[in-house]
């Protein structure tokens, strides 16, 4: 690949980004994340973390730092939230880059990351910003040193690495840890390089790492004393394992079995090959160039398994390296099966994004741009499937931006339109209603504070309202408040109805145009 195409490769996965960047964030995570992060910068209370006035111990802060200081300097955006987690995602790229080429070659780095920046995973990490976004990127970055430093012994690999295990930590806890330890632990271990344990330089990484850490523990002690500390440095992370923890499901050791399929498209068909053949090579004796990737992929997917409780996001830590599986698995001349076989994938895809965008969800004022992004990736199968000119990897790279640009252009703002919260939030905030005329009745949810810009106010039965309303008042309520308003006599004089779905939750009941309207909560907008 030449270096003007992989750079115009790299400013598509901008594109895409970039347009995801403006939509709506999504409840529960990301939203509860962004209100939290705006409260934080209102307070200018760095060191303590609170969701809607109340003790908030669950996530460390670092996103919440970043996503506070880019609401100071731009505002508070849709995009500003999301700002430093995709600079995280774009140093993740970077990473990427320079550990695969330092093992493997520089076109087969640059394969990686166009595999990993084009995945269904990265789409959705750069678009749906959780903790999980900075966690990857400071994961890759981490391995990314410390493979440096196992080879070349300089003080700013430790120094990296240090920052990118602390960066981690603060955003995820000890996972930020554990995953780049286990994946240098298991090539020390398969290469035998025994000898790394006697150059004590090693020894200066915990102390950095402590020290960064050292503001978090801080105001965890400060909110919680002891149990804050012992809750961040064992019982988030490992107690999940031990049943410590209050998450639980009941979920089996397989759940992350199938969440490979879908969250490496359009390249499953290789992380699966590169998989197979690493572990076949490793069986069978062979030197391999590094056991980073393979350690990193099989240990932390099995750490995770264990877990009592798991959701789909936790798997993106790896994503990077199930990336180079796939990269280092790509033949130069692709035999007939797998030609077949990822161009039926990428074909499957098209149709997917093509049902979704014009029949599921279907705009007119969008119809002009979906045939301009369809367009190219269009062109580049036909002609792959012509065997013309268009290598495999290029029509499937195409493709899947194309299937990119119409998901955030066209496919999400449709989704995102039936978060009731975040309309009802955006309505109160376009008319600048504040706390003492606006309120809400069994119905809210972090984007309704996001959007309101403020903590609305929250009672659960319509029983603890101040009867009669005052003439201006607004109530954010369900079918069951609103009956129960009508019932005490409480007419308003205007009531908006917002149909509502978790969009975080889709079905095909909900995707089906015929089936949609009775998947959907009716959630109003009473005014007085």
């Amino acid at each position: 690949m030449s270096t003007l195409a992989y750079r115009l490769a790299l400013a598509a996965i901008v594109v895409v980004v970039g347009f995801g960047a403006v939509l709506d964030v999504m409840e529960v995570d990301a939203a509860q994340y962004a209100a939290m992060s705006a409260d934080m910068l209102q307070q200018d209370n760095w060191l303590k973390l609170y969701h809607r006035g109340e003790d908030y111990l669950d996530k460390p802060p670092l996103l919440f730092w970043l996503s506070a200081l880019s609401f100071k300097i731009f505002g508070i955006h849709n995009w500003s939230y999301k700002l430093p987690s995709i600079l995280y995602a774009l140093l993740g790229l970077f990473s990427t880059h320079r550990f695969v080429r330092m093992f493997h070659g520089d076109e087969v780095a640059r394969r990686a990351v166009l595999m990993l920046g084009s995945s269904a995973a990265f789409l959705l990490m750069t678009n749906d910003v959780r903790c999980d976004t900075i966690l990857t990127a400071s994961v890759i970055t981490a391995i990314w040193a410390g493979a440096a430093w196992l080879e070349e012994r300089r003080w700013w690999q430790l120094i990296l690495l240090s920052a990118a295990i602390a960066s981690g930590m603060l955003v995820k806890g000890p996972m930020g840890a554990v995953a780049p330890v286990l994946a240098l632990g298991g090539h020390v271990l398969l290469a035998r390089q025994w000898n790394v344990l006697r150059d004590l330089r090693w020894l200066v990484v915990p102390v950095l790492v402590a020290l960064a850490l050292v503001p978090m523990c801080i105001g965890l002690y400060e909110q919680y004393g002891m149990h804050g500390l012992r809750f961040y440095f064992w019982e988030q992370s490992f107690g999940r394992i031990t049943g410590e923890n209050r998450w639980k499901d009941d979920s089996t050791a397989l759940f992350f079995t199938h969440e490979v399929v879908w969250q490496l498209l359009p390249w499953t068909l290789f992380v699966l090959l590169g998989m197979w053949k690493t572990l076949r090579s490793i069986l069978r004796g062979e030197r391999l160039p590094e056991y980073v990737t393979i350690s990193g992929v099989v240990l932390v997917f099995g750490a995770l398994s264990l877990s009592h409780f798991k959701l789909p996001h936790y798997l993106y830590v790896i994503v990077p390296l199930f990336a180079v599986l796939a990269a280092r698995a790509w033949p130069n001349e692709p035999m007939r099966w797998q030609r077949y076989a990822q161009t039926g994938l990428a074909v499957l895809l098209a149709m997917a994004a093509f049902w979704l965008a014009w029949v599921a969800f279907p705009s007119e004022d969008r119809m002009w741009a979906l045939a301009l992004i369809f367009l190219p990736a269009s062109v580049a199968l036909y002609h792959r499937i012509r065997n013309t000119s268009v290598t495999l990897f290029q029509a499937s790279f195409v493709l899947m931006i194309g299937v990119g640009l119409v998901i955030n252009t066209s496919i999400y703002p449709s989704i995102l339109s039936y978060q009731a919260n975040a309309q009802v939030g955006k309505w109160v905030a376009g008319r600048g209603l504040g706390p003492d005329r606006f309120g809400s009745v069994a119905e809210g949810g972090t984007s309704l504070n996001f959007y309101a810009g403020y903590t609305v106010p929250y009672v659960q039965h319509v029983s603890e309202l101040s009867l009669p309303l005052e003439k201006g008042h607004v109530i954010y309520t369900n079918a069951q408040g609103r009956n129960a308003l009508f019932e005490l006599g409480a007419t308003p004089v205007r009531s908006t109805e917002f149909p509502n779905y978790p969009v975080q939750l889709l079905s095909m009941g909900f995707l089906d145009p015929a089936l949609r309207s009775g998947m959907l909560e009716r959630k109003f907008l009473l005014e007085f």
